[in-house]
């Protein structure tokens, strides 16, 4: 160390050239690459200005202060050394040195030193109560709860959508847009193979009526007569079941077999005998003048109405599960101004989920200031169609109903469509063709509203055959045909041995039942045919439009928005007709029809062709 940066006390007065010692400026040079070295003292430590002497020696000096940087930084590498050992945590918690980096205001030279900060803890490693926790389980089951969270969150999502329903069609009523089957008790089926049909036979069959799809069951007059069935219409009570259908019991075993498979019972209820007593009690106190129906007097409602036959039948059959009444014969008394007042009456007795259906005539024939009193207390309106009267009159009948206040808005009561009766001639031998109670069913079911079929038509059943007029005590009852049935094996019919009505062997076709269920089906999930009208910025109009009449061929058109269009075509002529009708339509599938063995095939609309009472119906692509 000597010999390090020595300098001369003669060199100042010597020649740079001549005094400069090669040995030395090369040991100079090199040492500091080999072996490097922090910053020279005169950063960390500077010195006073040496005094200015001729000659001055600073060799020593600086490599003393060189080796005390050398001790300094081999301590802390030592230290950090040590302390590596251990974890951080550890080191942080026990009190050794870490990070003894001091602030500034603390790290002032102590004798040419730094003075290190120690951080310290009071309490040792074991008393902080977290150092002993479970750390692996903890870790478990925070991952086992967050699985858990997002199953449980994946299933209630999961489920939320499976509970959607898978289509979002339109609500109605039980009775809004289904089918009603009407039948004539004692000609449907015998429980016991007795000239008459009875409750108990309607039971029996109450699967076949479910497999047509119906909802609605409606039995003509079930009451006890003086000579039943002849003389069905004349009913003496109207809360007694004529011996020959069986008893009370019979009856709730028909509401059970009918409710067991989503179908309801609705009676014809013949008000006419015995509706002067309700009218009598519906009369206004003296005195007092009423506007309109659907103003009371005061006292009203405080009169006693145990002698009112037709509101005691309704209470009475109510408590044992029928669902609602057609009032027979009160279209005799429609203009009648307390006809209205009996409507409001009745309906609230029945209550909002039954229903009562009255003749299109009772409608028409009601006063205008009691219109709406009638509308807002009726559910259906049965409006017959008159198919034997042709293309024009049915197309005018339509016409008439659609633009009637049936449709004037969204709460009117719907249109009960119907094609036959008890009081009207079969379809069959009024469209004389063989498959034409097919093409007017499809028609029928086509129509916006809800239809009803009455028995035996959806097999084409015939009225009994009376070419001689044999039986003219009883002409009027003649399209009460004894229902034939087909054996369980499907080879063959059966009926009554000796009917209490009869013509000889029935015809039918017991083929037809499978294209009206198929139609059935198709009304069912289809709102552009079972919904009645469309709402829309605030007008109710009926969905349904005459595209196309030519002669006997009518052509309608069903729709609803955002769902696909339906075409019905029929023939009620007596030839075959073929139509073009490719400037209205452009092309579809058949669905359902013209014929039991039609397939379902593509359709074009250039040339179609109808052989006499066909109809077929079309979805439009």
């Amino acid at each position: 160390m000597e010999s390090f940066l020595r300098v001369d006390s003669h060199a100042g007065t010597s020649s740079p050239s001549g005094s400069f010692n090669t040995d030395n400026a090369d040991a100079s040079s090199i040492c500091p690459l080999i072996n490097p070295s922090p910053p020279t003292n005169a950063l960390v430590d500077p010195l006073p200005e040496p005094p200015q002497t001729g000659a001055f020696q600073m060799g020593d000096e600086l490599a003393e202060k060189l080796q005390k940087v050398h001790e300094i930084q081999d301590a802390e590498s030592i230290s950090s050394a040590s302390s590596s050992e251990q974890p951080v945590t550890s080191q942080l918690l026990d009190g050794s040195s870490f990070l003894n980096m001091p602030n500034d205001a603390e790290a002032e030279p102590e004798g040419g030193k730094l003075t290190p900060l120690e951080l310290t803890f009071r309490n040792p490693t074991e008393d902080y109560f977290f150092m002993c926790w479970n750390w692996p389980l903890i870790r478990k089951f925070s991952l086992y709860l967050y699985v858990s969270v997002i199953i449980g969150m994946v299933g209630l999502v999961t489920g939320l959508i499976s509970t959607l329903p898978k289509t979002c069609h339109p609500p109605t009523q039980w009775y809004q847009g289904k089918l009603f089957y009407e039948i004539f008790p004692a000609s449907f089926h015998s429980s016991n193979q007795e000239m008459e049909g009875n409750l108990k036979g309607i039971s029996l069959k109450a699967d076949y009526i479910m497999k047509l799809g119906v909802r609605g069951v409606r039995l003509n007059s079930i009451f006890r007569s003086p000579h039943y069935p002849e003389d069905f219409e004349n009913a003496t009570t109207l809360t007694e079941i004529d011996g020959v259908l069986g008893t009370l019991e019979d009856l709730k075993g028909l509401v059970k077999h009918l409710t067991s498979r989503n179908m309801s019972l609705v009676l014809d209820l013949p008000v006419f005998p015995f509706i002067q007593k309700s009218f009598q009690k519906t009369l206004p106190i003296t005195g007092i003048a009423l506007k309109n129906a659907s103003e009371e007097p005061s006292d009203f409602f405080s009169y006693s109405y145990e002698s009112d036959p037709i509101e005691e039948a309704m209470q009475y059959w109510l408590l044992h599960g029928v669902e609602g009444f057609y009032l027979k014969g009160l279209e005799k008394y429609g203009d009648n101004f307390d006809t209205a007042r009996l409507l409001k009456r009745w309906k609230k007795l029945l209550g909002p989920h039954r229903i009562l259906i009255v003749q299109d005539e009772v409608v028409s024939l009601t006063p205008k200031e009691n219109l709406q009193v009638v509308l807002e207390n009726v559910d259906l309106v049965d409006v017959k169609l008159n198919l034997e009267r042709g293309v024009s009159e049915v197309i005018a009948q339509i016409d008439s109903v659609q633009n009637s206040s049936l449709f004037a808005k969204p709460g009117a009561p719907w249109v009960h469509w119907s094609i036959g009766n008890v009081n009207s001639n079969r379809l069959a031998n009024v469209l004389a063709f063989g498959n034409a109670t097919l093409g007017a069913t499809l028609l029928q079911m086509m129509l916006p509203g809800t239809p009803s079929i009455f028995y035996g038509d959806e097999i084409g059943l015939h009225q009994i055959p009376d070419p001689d007029d044999e039986r003219q005590d009883i002409r009027h009852l003649h399209q009460l045909t004894m229902m034939p049935w087909q054996d369980e094996l499907g080879k063959g019919k059966k009926s009554l041995v000796q009917p209490w009505i009869y013509g000889g062997e029935p015809t039918a076709h017991f083929d037809q039942v499978h294209a009206v269920i198929k139609m059935v089906e198709l009304r069912a999930k289809s709102p552009s045919i079972y919904m009645n009208a469309v709402y829309k910025q605030g007008v109710n109009k009926a969905n349904a439009e005459v595209k196309y009449t030519q002669e006997n061929f009518l052509v309608i058109q069903r729709w609803y928005p955002r769902r696909k269009s339906y075409v019905v075509a029929s023939n009620l002529g007596n030839s075959k007709i073929s139509a073009d009708l490719s400037l209205l339509l452009y092309s579809g599938q058949v669905i359902v029809g013209p014929r039991v063995d039609s397939m379902s095939e593509s359709i074009s609309f250039k040339e179609v062709n109808l052989w006499p009472g066909e109809s077929v119906v079309i979805v439009l692509d």
